[in-house]
Protein backbone atom coordinates (compact mmCIF):
# COMPACT_ATOMS: atom_id res chain seq x y z
CA UNK A 1 0.00 0.00 0.00
CA UNK A 2 2.60 2.21 0.76
CA UNK A 3 4.45 1.51 -2.40
CA UNK A 4 1.50 2.38 -4.40
CA UNK A 5 1.36 6.29 -2.41
CA UNK A 6 4.88 6.37 -2.99
CA UNK A 7 4.94 5.64 -6.76
CA UNK A 8 1.92 8.49 -7.15
CA UNK A 9 3.65 10.95 -5.62
CA UNK A 10 6.43 10.06 -7.76
CA UNK A 11 4.70 10.21 -10.66
CA UNK A 12 2.97 13.48 -9.60
CA UNK A 13 6.52 15.05 -8.71
CA UNK A 14 7.89 13.82 -12.32
CA UNK A 15 4.99 15.35 -13.94
CA UNK A 16 4.95 19.02 -11.98
CA UNK A 17 9.09 18.60 -13.07
CA UNK A 18 7.92 17.91 -16.66
CA UNK A 19 5.48 20.92 -16.70
CA UNK A 20 7.35 23.49 -14.45
CA UNK A 21 10.29 23.21 -16.70
CA UNK A 22 8.83 23.47 -20.36
CA UNK A 23 7.44 26.51 -18.64
CA UNK A 24 10.54 28.01 -18.05
CA UNK A 25 11.73 26.63 -21.42
CA UNK A 26 8.71 28.16 -23.03
CA UNK A 27 9.73 31.05 -21.35
CA UNK A 28 13.52 31.50 -22.17
CA UNK A 29 12.80 30.33 -25.73
CA UNK A 30 11.08 33.54 -26.63
CA UNK A 31 14.12 35.60 -27.46
CA UNK A 32 16.12 33.12 -29.59
CA UNK A 33 12.39 32.91 -31.23
CA UNK A 34 12.02 36.02 -31.80
CA UNK A 35 15.90 36.61 -33.11
CA UNK A 36 15.18 33.51 -35.87
CA UNK A 37 11.77 35.19 -36.43
CA UNK A 38 13.66 38.50 -37.15
CA UNK A 39 16.41 37.36 -39.37
CA UNK A 40 14.77 35.14 -41.40
CA UNK A 41 12.06 38.35 -42.35
CA UNK A 42 14.83 40.39 -42.79
CA UNK A 43 16.17 37.78 -45.22
CA UNK A 44 13.05 37.40 -47.24
CA UNK A 45 13.12 41.28 -47.53
CA UNK A 46 16.63 41.40 -48.70
CA UNK A 47 16.04 38.88 -51.63
CA UNK A 48 12.59 40.96 -52.32
CA UNK A 49 14.69 43.89 -52.84
CA UNK A 50 17.68 41.90 -54.69
CA UNK A 51 14.95 40.59 -56.75
CA UNK A 52 13.06 44.30 -57.65
CA UNK A 53 16.33 45.67 -58.64
CA UNK A 54 16.76 43.13 -60.84
CA UNK A 55 13.16 43.25 -62.79
CA UNK A 56 11.68 46.19 -64.23
CA UNK A 57 8.67 46.81 -63.32
CA UNK A 58 9.99 46.67 -59.76
CA UNK A 59 7.33 48.63 -57.32
CA UNK A 60 4.63 46.10 -58.14
CA UNK A 61 6.85 42.79 -57.75
CA UNK A 62 8.65 44.55 -54.56
CA UNK A 63 5.02 44.82 -53.42
CA UNK A 64 4.05 41.24 -53.53
CA UNK A 65 7.16 39.71 -52.58
CA UNK A 66 7.50 41.75 -49.57
CA UNK A 67 3.88 39.99 -48.47
CA UNK A 68 4.93 36.90 -48.93
CA UNK A 69 8.05 36.95 -47.06
CA UNK A 70 6.47 38.26 -44.24
CA UNK A 71 3.42 35.77 -45.33
CA UNK A 72 6.16 32.33 -45.34
CA UNK A 73 7.69 33.87 -42.14
CA UNK A 74 4.83 34.48 -39.70
CA UNK A 75 3.90 30.25 -41.15
CA UNK A 76 7.22 28.49 -39.41
CA UNK A 77 6.80 30.90 -36.14
CA UNK A 78 5.32 27.90 -34.77
CA UNK A 79 7.59 25.58 -36.04
CA UNK A 80 10.68 27.61 -34.85
CA UNK A 81 9.74 28.29 -31.40
CA UNK A 82 8.94 24.35 -31.13
CA UNK A 83 12.40 23.59 -32.35
CA UNK A 84 13.89 25.80 -30.26
CA UNK A 85 11.47 25.49 -26.77
CA UNK A 86 12.04 21.10 -27.50
CA UNK A 87 15.64 21.11 -26.37
CA UNK A 88 15.63 23.40 -23.89
CA UNK A 89 12.90 21.51 -22.14
CA UNK A 90 14.70 18.46 -22.88
CA UNK A 91 18.05 19.58 -21.07
CA UNK A 92 16.06 21.13 -17.82
CA UNK A 93 14.26 17.90 -17.32
CA UNK A 94 17.35 15.81 -17.83
CA UNK A 95 19.38 17.96 -15.53
CA UNK A 96 16.65 18.15 -12.57
CA UNK A 97 16.25 14.42 -13.24
CA UNK A 98 19.71 13.80 -12.68
CA UNK A 99 20.05 15.97 -9.92
CA UNK A 100 17.16 14.32 -8.29
CA UNK A 101 17.90 10.96 -8.75
CA UNK A 102 21.53 12.00 -7.53
CA UNK A 103 20.16 13.68 -4.21
CA UNK A 104 18.25 10.15 -3.70
CA UNK A 105 21.42 8.31 -3.81
CA UNK A 106 22.69 10.01 -1.01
Amino acid sequence: MDENIYMDQQKRKDLNLRLGNLILAISLATVPTAITYGTLSIHGLNICRDLSSKVSPSIKIKEHCDKAAWDTTKSYIILIGFFITLPTWMWFYLSMKKKDTNKKQI
